[in-house]
This record gives structure tokens, sequence and C-alpha cells, in this order.
């Protein structure tokens, strides 16, 4: 069976990978210390698995509206005004399928054969990924710590060709740094200047250690911002996103919508109409990961590994392994085997450092956390 070019040009997940693979030693009686995949270990805020039985007791198991139910949609236009105080048309707010949904759904719309998509390397790959199924060309710009690890004008003036869309997180996946303000507008600018889309995934914005990044809807109704319940609520089986959109693009993501994926999971909606309703639980979960961060980050330095820029928020660390002289997707598999640890290799994010970098994500408890350095720090004194 011959397979279609967009198959063979994606690339592994490399993070799914190796937790399947942490997972069938687990199944083997072995003890793993997870610090490769990003996700809370932090159940979902007790309001919200509350709305979640309500729901099903309910019979609430029908499809909605392709777009989302009206309510759901109308509380996060309340979010917006009430934490960032941008008036958002509820019209424009997009319900999905989580934000790997979102994704698909605008790339399905703004991406074809020759279009060309711009993205930060180090960074997230299903961007990349889920633009190839749109026959999409990729650019990958490559960002270090001299500018921290921020993708800038200059960058985008010293590219042969100018992108169509450019797609960026913040916070920022795996270097967990936040965007300057001053660097969002002017990259904003440069972009509309030009007629171009600018795309930032904020996935992680409820997740910062000390300065809450702002929404960059606060520089222009015209950037399309994609979030979800997935991090900061610790809701990820529950697979619900939203994208705000400008107005002209509604009716296209629409018909995608419908096509693609019918509606949004009911019961997940109905669930996260509570999500905004307990910040305790949202403060409690953002302090302990700050107190992971402020514990991983100068305990990996101490052992060796290099940590230029100190993550701002996210739950990642991305450290560099030079020192060991190792590959970094030969040091995740022997780090799994020999050590017990399990970590995600520099080639999950991009070309740019791959082979000497690897990411932390500190989601685990800070029990777990320092037995994983533990255990590190022992093997990597038999290399």
């Amino acid at each position: 069976m011959k397979l279609s070019q967009r198959a063979q040009d994606i690339s592994p997940f490399y993070v799914m990978e190796l937790l399947e693979k942490s997972r069938a030693l687990e199944a083997q009686g072995e003890d793993v210390v997870h610090m490769e995949v990003g996700e809370p270990t932090f159940p979902a805020p007790s309001c919200v698995k509350d709305e979640a039985v309500r729901a099903v007791k309910d019979n609430r198991t029908f499809y909605t509206h392709s777009l989302g139910i009206p309510e759901l949609r109308a509380k996060l236009a309340q979010h917006y005004l009430n934490t960032e105080g941008v008036n958002i048309p509820p019209e424009r707010i997009i319900i999905t399928n989580g934000t790997s949904g979102a994704f698909l759904l605008l790339f399905g719309i703004l991406l074809e054969r020759g279009s060309l998509l711009a993205v930060a390397d180090p960074g997230y790959p299903c961007y990349k990924n889920i633009a190839l199924f749109m026959d999409a060309e990729i650019l990958q710009i490559p960002v270090s710590e001299d500018s921290r690890f921020e993708i800038t004008v200059e960058n985008l003036q010293h590219t042969e060709k100018l992108p169509d869309v450019l797609v960026l997180a913040n916070p920022s996946n795996p270097t967990g740094i936040i965007y300057r303000e001053e660097t969002l507008f002017s990259l904003y600018e440069y972009l509309s200047s030009r007629d171009r889309v600018f795309v930032v995934d904020e996935i992680y914005s409820g997740l910062f250690h000390n300065k809450k990044p702002r929404t960059a809807l606060s520089i222009s109704d015209n950037i399309i911002v994609i979030n979800g319940f997935s991090k900061t609520y610790a809701m990820t089986g529950f697979r619900l996103g939203w994208m705000v959109i400008p107005e002209n693009l509604i009716r296209p993501v629409q018909k995608c919508a419908q096509n693609l994926f019918i509606s949004p999971p009911s019961l997940s909606q109905y669930s996260a109409l509570s999500a905004f309703d307990n910040a305790g639980e949202i403060d409690a979960m953002r302090k302990a990961y700050k107190e992971r961060r402020d514990f991983i980050v100068p305990r990996l330095r101490n052992i060796g590994f290099s940590i230029p820029i100190y993550p701002d928020g996210a739950f990642y660390v991305y450290a560099g392994i030079e020192r060991w002289g190792i590959d970094s997707m030969d040091f995740v598999e022997r780090a799994l085997v020999e050590a017990g640890v399990a970590l995600t290799p520099g080639y999950d994010f991009g070309v740019f450092g791959a082979s000497t970098h690897i990411r932390f994500s500190y989601t685990n408890s800070m029990e777990r956390l320092k037995i994983g350095c533990d255990r590190l720090e022992d093997w990597l004194k038999t290399l």
C-alpha cells in the first residue's frame, strides 16, 4: 500500500513515543519518573468534575452547535473582559476539539499547497505537522538565548520569502519564555502591513511565574488567538479548546468544523462552564508549578545541564547536554532504560540545536522531581 507524501513527511511525536515506552516499562514493574510529557498531574478542578457529572445526569450527550454552545462562548467573552479588559463578541469565539482541532480548522482555511507557515525552532512540533496535511511549506526560524528564544521582525526581514502565516506560542514550548509585548506588537505591525496572518497560541497563558502575559488580542482584533482548557485548568482528557478569529473567518471555519468534527464534545463543553469559577484551585496549581521550577532549574544546573534562560511560564525547561557529547535521542533513550527517567529529545522541537538539547517537564510532584534529579545525577556520573 502506497503512503501519501504528507504521511511520509510528518515526523514522529517523540514525546508520545517516549511516554508509550515508559508505560510499557511500568507495565513490566519498572519505576519511571515522568519528566517528558506536558500533562498536569493535578486532577481537573472539583467544580469541573461536578459539572461533568451533572451534565451526564441531565443527558447533555447530544450534538451541540458546530461552533460551540452559546453559554460557553459567552462565558469566555466575559472572561476576556474581566481579566484582560478586552471586549470580544461571543460570535468570534469558536469552541474546538482541543487546540489541535483549532489548528486543523484554522490551517485548513488559511493554508494550501505552496503556502508558507513560519514557526520557531525550537518550537511546538504539531504546528508544522498539521500544516503538512495542507501541503503547506514550512519555514523554521532558528531562535536562541541571544534573542531570549523570541522570533523577531529581524528574523522575518532575513527570510527569502515572507511567510503567509506566522504562529508562535506565548508562553513558549519548549523554552518557557514569555514574549515581550513590544516584540509581539512589532511582529503584528510588520505582518499586517504586508497582508500576512499572525497567530498566537496562548494555551499556557494561565501558567506564569511572575508577571501574567497579556493576551495578543489587546494589540489587535486581527491577531488570531488559540487557547484551551488542557494546561491551566488540568483538563487534558476533556479535549476542549477555543480560538478567537476575525469575523470574516467565522463562516469558513464553521463549514470545516461541520464536516470534520460535527461539534465539540458536549460533556466537555458543559463541564467547562464552571472552569473559571474556582480561582483558588487554579492559583494553587500555578503556585506549585513555580515552586517546582524554582527547585528544578538550579538543581539541573548543578548537575551540569546548560540552562541559559530561566523559564517565565508554562512548565518546561529547555536544557543543553553538550558537555556529555551524546546525541539527544540517545541521551533520552538511555536515561529511560538506565536511570528510569523519561525525558523529551530536542528533535521534537526542530533541527536547530536538536541533537544537543532536551526538554524537562516539571508537571510531576516535587517528590518525584527530586527522585528523578537524583537518578539523573547518579547516572551521569557513570558516563
